[in-house]
């Protein structure tokens, strides 16, 4: 993977800021149930995020995303930086890379990146597939380079994850990077089923890393968003419920042949 200035190159500076003072790095890449992803969007959209830089990169799929009036999204990753309340520096986007050497070196870029405009922890935001629809309020796993930091964030009401595992992509390798870098990095990762997009979860992860930071926002859209999505589910269910009532009401061969004979 080739990583050049913009014009030779996939990195495309939208602004010019001085350093954050004190910033937290926090990444929102897709991933399961785009949990991270998210959360990302709804710091930037509450806390007015302004877009300072996006990332094009060859390990990206070949490939634009076709909206329904007709335009085209790239796929990219956007840096994004939020003043206040608290200095952040937010990374999200419409992909990942692809390969092993794709993930490693771009998730090296963005702890790079992050640093270079004041970043002094970082934390990577993801989803925890459990493969199943759970009513209660999603569980939420912490993982991170420091002891420390990880039982002070399971005070908070984070569990650690009993059967070990492992935290693929970004959202594992930027702690690599992170430490190797002189910070300190942290993963939360929020029960979802997997397969669907999940609000609740990362209205979950959002609250568990705003009372860590210490910060206020508001859950309204990611509240109405999980409301929304557990109509669309009992709607689901409603119709799967239907249909299993039909296949047992619906007559056998032996009983077909009787009618018609």
């Amino acid at each position: 993977m080739i990583w050049r200035d913009y014009g030779k190159n996939y990195r495309k500076k939208i602004k010019d800021i001085e350093p954050l003072k004190d910033a937290v790095l926090i990444e929102g890449l897709p991933g399961i149930g785009h949990v991270g992803r998210i959360a990302a969007e709804h710091l930037i959209h509450e806390f007015n995020g302004e877009k300072i830089l996006e990332i094009y990169c060859d390990d990206f799929p070949p490939q634009v995303l076709v909206n329904n009036d007709g335009t085209v999204d790239f796929m990219n990753n956007e840096v994004y930086i939020i003043k206040e309340p608290v200095s952040m520096v937010v990374v999200l986007g419409n992909t990942q890379a692809l390969s092993p050497a794709g993930q490693y070196q771009l998730s090296q870029k963005i702890v790079e990146i992050g640093i270079k405009y004041g970043a002094k922890i970082t934390y990577t935001l993801g989803g925890f597939g459990i493969g199943q629809i759970k009513e209660e309020m999603p569980k939420v796993y912490v993982a991170s380079t420091s002891k420390e930091l990880a039982d002070k964030i399971s005070e908070l009401g984070a569990e650690f994850r009993q059967d070990g595992g492992s935290i693929i992509g970004a959202a594992g390798l930027m702690l690599t990077f992170s430490k190797l870098n002189g910070i300190e990095g942290v993963c939360l990762m929020g029960e979802t089923p997997g397969y669907l997009v999940d609000p609740k979860s990362a209205r979950r992860v959002l609250e568990i890393l705003s009372k860590f930071i210490g910060f206020e926002i508001s859950m309204k859209e990611l509240e109405d968003r999980a409301k929304e999505m557990e109509k669309f589910l009992e709607k689901i269910k409603k119709f799967e419920e239907e249909a299993m009532q039909q296949q047992q009401r619906a007559p056998t061969n032996e009983e077909d042949l009787r009618y018609i004979g």
